[in-house]
Order: C-alpha cells, then structure tokens, then sequence
C-alpha cells in the first residue's frame, strides 16, 4: 500500500508514516530509492496485536450479561400508534396522554 493509504488507515498524517518507517516502526519496502511501500497484512496484524496489547495493559474488556425477568413480546411487523402507546404504557407503567387530531 502507498503512505498515504497506511496513513489514511493508521488516521495519522504522512509525515508520521515516514518517520515511522524511517525509525523501523512498520513493516516498508523501498523501492527505487525513496520511493516507500507498506506491507498491507504485516502493517494490520501489527496494528491488531498493539490494540490488543493496549487492552490487555487496561485490564481488559469485561462484558456483563443484562439479565432481565421481563419478556419481550413478539410484534411480527410494523405496529400501529395504538401498539406502540400501549407497550410505551406497559414500560412506564402509566398512561400516555394521547394528542386529539385535527
């Protein structure tokens, strides 16, 4: 890939692809002297396995499980303003109070 594809990818600017590549920071290859190549799979798996490391040094990623007692009610399609009123109802556990139409 191209440095400015590396850099779009890494969301940094070119200038930092090069020094990067200058210091050995990513995997390059140069071809006809100054003119650089990124080495697409090395630079993803590269960037996968320091995201990876970032979490692990967080402490990771914990998910917790939403457990809840209610049931979900099947509604099979669109539902009409009166459904939607009356499952709005059932959550608040109160009635809406319904706007007349003009």
């Amino acid at each position: 890939m191209t440095v400015e594809q590396a850099a779009k990818l890494m969301s940094v600017c070119t200038r930092t692809v090069y020094n990067m590549a200058n210091d050995g920071r990513i995997p390059v290859v140069r071809m006809r002297g100054r003119s650089l190549r990124i080495h697409r799979e090395k630079l993803e798996a590269m960037l996968e396995e320091e995201a990876a490391a970032s979490i692990r040094a967080a402490g990771g990623v914990k998910e917790k499980s939403c457990r809840t007692n209610e049931e979900t009610r099947p509604t099979g399609g669109s539902a009409t303003s009166f459904q939607m009123e009356s499952t709005l109802d059932d959550l608040l556990g109160q009635k809406t109070t319904r706007q007349p139409r003009r």
